[in-house]
């Protein structure tokens, strides 16, 4: 699980209005943790906004890893980062091995 820290909510917005290298390696990351650790869910990262106490954790059940690396093949294609397109293509093969349906 990563922090990930706004200083206003404007900085969140800002983050997540396009297509974040960074989002998608994280989103990557924590899939590809959870097919080794067999989880039925993961936490993709913590949001904390300024000097708020409060965090926000962002998790997607198993059932929307297909979909989410599907973006994250999509994002990776337009970026021709040809790595990562291999790794999010296997991890994809390992989930169709489980037999996950996207919901």
């Amino acid at each position: 699980m990563r922090d990930l820290f706004f200083n206003s909510p404007e900085d969140f917005e800002d983050l997540f209005s396009r297509q974040s290298r960074k989002i998608t390696d994280l989103i990557f990351e924590s899939i590809g943790e959870g097919i080794k650790q067999k989880t039925s869910s993961v936490t993709v990262f913590t949001i904390n906004i300024g000097e708020d106490d409060f965090k926000y954790e962002i998790t997607l059940p198993k059932s929307q890893w297909k979909g989410a690396l599907k973006t994250c093949l999509d994002n990776y294609q337009r970026w021709e980062c040809t790595d990562e397109i291999i790794d999010t293509y296997l991890l994809i093969k390992e989930l169709k091995k489980w037999g996950i349906k996207q919901s």
